[in-house]
């Protein structure tokens, strides 16, 4: 089987920089799914070639080598870039999409703008660079497989954070996907604020609150200002979010909506 840089090279035209982007996370029950982008080119190829030779799908590689390989890869890429959406985000907008808009965020926040990008998947973000789809791409090219090694350490550092934050689900094992452990803690714990809810199955094993319902409702509506409206998703909606119906939360981001337009043209921050 050809070398995923050997491939790279095969694919792109002499002298250009080329970038790779992929996600991680995007079929989890908790957390953000995480995307990245990780740009080449020929320099660095000359240079650091003997490292790049050893990117692989982050899938094939043991957690311990792809965080060695990531930190390697941020030091020797001339550029890279990681965007993450939460799980109020994912709910939002749906998976598919929060996916598109964090990997279109990695691409924005590259110093350097790759000519070409390889994209993994048969989907593409729309990032106003070209783009070229591959499937199963994080096997096949080495930009590709650099991004998901940064995406995947980058998005399993986030789960072992979060769980010394929500102890007991067991997040820094299974990462957030849907295994026995996790579903059995679920049942145990309830959902936390970090589960996607637009998840049929963090969804059936939801313990909802109708009262905690009605009274982020009076919270909002006692908001004086922008400022207040914005702490109060912190301190008042995310704490609550895994207790709440995802129609109960379209409803209260509509009604956020309207306040925030009602306080800002009260405060002058709209004309």
């Amino acid at each position: 089987m050809i070398n995923p840089l050997d491939w790279d090279l095969g694919n792109v035209p002499p002298g250009v920089a080329w970038g790779g982007v992929d996600e991680a996370g995007r079929g989890a029950w908790a957390g953000p799914v995480v995307a990245a982008c990780a740009v080449l080119d020929g320099a660095t190829v000359q240079k650091w070639g003997h490292v790049l030779r050893g990117v692989r799908d982050s899938k094939e590689l043991k957690p311990e080598r792809r965080e060695a390989l990531a930190a390697e890869l941020k030091a020797l890429l001339p550029a890279y870039g990681i965007a993450e959406l939460d799980a109020l985000a994912i709910d939002r907008e749906n998976i598919l999409e929060a996916t598109m808009m964090a990997m279109r965020q990695s691409v924005a926040e590259l110093a350097l703008r790759p000519r070409l990008l390889f994209i993994d998947g048969n989907r593409g973000p729309r990032t106003g660079l070209p783009e070229r789809l591959v499937v199963d791409g994080d096997a096949l090219s080495c930009a590709i497989g650099a991004a998901s090694i940064l995406a995947k350490a980058h998005r399993d550092a986030i789960m072992i954070g979060l769980e010394e934050q929500y102890p007991g689900y067991g997040f820094g094992q299974h990462k957030g996907y849907g295994t026995a452990l996790h579903r059995a803690q679920i049942r145990a714990l309830g959902v936390s604020p970090v589960h996607r809810i637009s998840y049929a199955p963090v969804a059936a094993l939801q313990r909802v609150d109708e009262a905690l319902r009605d009274d982020l409702r009076r919270s909002l509506d006692h908001c004086a200002s922008v400022a207040e409206l914005q702490t109060w998703v912190a301190t008042d909606l995310r704490p609550a979010y895994g207790r709440l119906k995802l129609v109960w939360v379209e409803t209260l981001r509509r009604n956020y909506a309207d306040r925030l337009a009602q306080l800002a043209a009260a405060e002058g921050l709209v004309q």
